[in-house]
């Protein structure tokens, strides 16, 4: 008796897609720590930019002649740049800790929604950051490709609806603040009159400023492209599959 010919291969139950073999990582639970790291984090900053105002205003008293300043309140300015300056850099610490593991997932998610794309990996989303010179830079684009990955689905006009002006503009203030602050520390440790003390804390003020800014752009990127990828795992069936 001949055999009966072999019908196709049965698919196995529930596959994953193909083209991933990578399952969504869930980012909200750290998205909201990180929103809470994030607005301590400019609380900080405001708490910085109240302690360079009090120093260059000592300063702009003394160079000007338009009053006299104790040594008490010298002595009070320079313990609030100290205090700010110390609990300022612990919260960065903390916070670009928890901000590097949670980019690490959501790029991760990222290669999901984009399977086949040429961007880096989540492992360089990482490592970038170790890299001299590089993580001024590719964390930037890695972002920003993340960005774009993570649109939802449906939206005629993606770049408009999803900008990427919040990556750019955060992470210009980030730079800008971080480069200001080096600066300021260090023309502070150099000056030697009052009048270099007040360059160096107008330099540190702004930089406080703008890192205050950054800490609210952070909180905005980081609620938003959660929100997106949340979207877009609802609305792409093939990544669904893979949901957690």
């Amino acid at each position: 008796m001949s055999a009966s010919p072999a019908g196709p291969p049965v698919p196995s139950p529930d596959p994953l897609p193909a083209v991933t073999r990578v399952r969504l990582r869930p980012v909200v639970g750290l998205a909201i720590a990180l929103t809470v790291l994030c607005v301590v984090l400019a609380g900080c900053g405001a708490y910085a930019v109240h302690a360079d105002w009090t120093r260059w205003a000592l300063m702009e008293r003394l160079v000007s002649g338009s009053g006299t300043v104790g040594e008490a309140e010298l002595g009070r300015a320079e313990s609030l740049i100290g205090l700010a300056g110390s609990v300022q850099s612990r919260a960065l610490i903390v916070t670009c800790a928890v901000f590097v593991v949670w980019f690490n997932l959501v790029r991760t998610n990222a290669r999901v929604f984009a399977s086949g794309s040429a961007a880096p990996t989540a492992g360089v989303a990482v490592g970038a950051r170790f890299v001299p010179l590089g993580k001024l830079w590719l964390p930037y684009r890695i972002a920003a490709t993340t960005w774009v990955s993570s649109r939802p689905l449906g939206a005629q006009d993606g770049s408009r609806r999803f900008p990427s002006t919040l990556v750019n503009v955060g992470w210009g203030a980030f730079l800008a603040a971080r480069v200001l602050g080096w600066c300021g520390g260090l023309a502070s440790r150099l000056a030697e009159s009052p009048g270099a003390v007040r360059h160096a804390s107008a330099a540190m003020l702004v930089g406080d400023v703008l890192d205050v800014v950054a800490a609210v752009l952070a909180v905005l990127f980081v609620v938003r492209l959660t929100a997106m990828q949340w979207s877009r795992s609802a609305q792409d069936p093939a990544v669904a599959a893979v949901r957690l």
